[in-house]
């Protein structure tokens, strides 16, 4: 069986492959690292995932070296190509467990743009379906190219085995600015938190992640403490499996007596509490994630949500209030 395999691998791949080795019971590739070669281009030539890659070098998380050997398992027959590039854009083709949200986020685009694209009516997709994203400037976050100055208003939401590091590295910036645009005061990351991976606006309230217990309670539906939280993590109830997108127009509001708190909260009238929920003002185009604590204490016929004074900041209004879109999942 092992030198079947060998004799596959050879058949399948060019000289970088040096040899097969078994660890642990399992298949290895002895891979030569070549000219810009990536830990996600070889995870897709030899069928495995760029987590068991970093699980037996952990080392190659600081980047790969032309000449590196790294021992690779080997999940069989390389995998068909998730992503092709033709004349008209980037052809995807949707695995397991991924959403419209996940796969726009994934190259920069928008719910919009994909459905726009593919003559979709709703958010709904099913294995193997291929879409097409049109966008010249599409690339897949995975294999980022490094900029000088991210683009704003972006977030990421940390998988498992990434670090600060890995992050950065995805998004061309460094350690020190993930840390001081999420304040942060160590290296350490959850799954699940979302980090802010692009400049905040000028004045605008640093981003302090919040968390979703896993049985939320609704919260006090008056003026919220000024305590300052340490860092939490975000559950973005989008990923439930058969949500679906929810999307509201209407008036947002500064949530009075929050001045002093830094959590990014809001309170509306039907959207239930705990709900995580993407806000964008109309005006600024700009975005942030904020949890829903219950309804308002002083509701206002003309304000659809209110929300705290450090999301209110974050999305560059100016006045009392201005015109906003929800975007959620139920």
């Amino acid at each position: 069986m092992f030198q079947v395999l060998l004799i596959g691998l050879l058949t399948l791949s060019p000289g970088d492959s040096l040899r097969m080795e078994m660890i642990n019971g399992k298949p290895h590739v002895v891979h030569q690292v070549g000219e810009k070669e990536t830990l996600y281009g070889l995870s897709k030539r030899y069928g495995t995932t760029v987590a068991d890659i970093l699980a037996v070098n952990p080392t190659a998380d600081a980047g790969l070296e032309v000449g590196q050997i790294l021992k690779i398992p080997y999940g069989g027959k390389p995998k068909a190509p998730d992503a092709v590039k033709t004349a008209q854009g980037i052809v995807h083709r949707v695995a397991a467990k991924e959403t419209m949200f996940s796969i726009a986020r994934h190259y920069n685009v928008s719910v919009d743009d994909i459905k726009a694209w593919n003559n979709l009516k709703d958010g709904n997709l099913s294995v193997g379906q291929e879409i097409l994203i049109k966008s010249k400037s599409a690339e897949p976050v995975a294999e980022p190219k490094p900029q000088a100055t991210p683009s704003a208003a972006k977030t990421h939401t940390v998988a498992p085995k990434e670090t600060l590091f890995s992050i950065a590295r995805t998004y061309g910036m460094t350690v020190a600015q993930l840390k001081e645009w999420n304040s942060l005061s160590t290296d350490e990351v959850k799954i699940g938190q979302v980090l802010t991976v692009a400049a905040p606006a000028p004045g605008a309230a640093p981003a302090v992640p919040v968390v979703v217990a896993p049985t939320p309670a609704p919260a006090p539906t008056g003026v919220q403490p000024a305590v300052t939280p340490p860092a939490e993590t975000v559950k973005i109830s989008e990923s439930l499996s058969g949500a679906s997108e929810q999307k509201e127009t209407g008036m947002a509001a500064l949530l009075q007596g929050t001045e002093g708190n830094r959590k990014y909260l809001a309170q509306h009238p039907t959207i239930n509490p705990g709900t995580i929920l993407k806000i964008r003002n109309l005006t600024t185009n700009q975005e942030v994630f904020v949890r829903v604590t219950g309804p308002p204490s002083a509701p206002d016929p003309a304000v659809m949500i209110f929300i705290s004074r450090s999301a209110f900041d974050r999305l560059g209004a100016t006045g009392p209030s201005f015109r906003a879109e929800l975007t959620y999942y139920k």
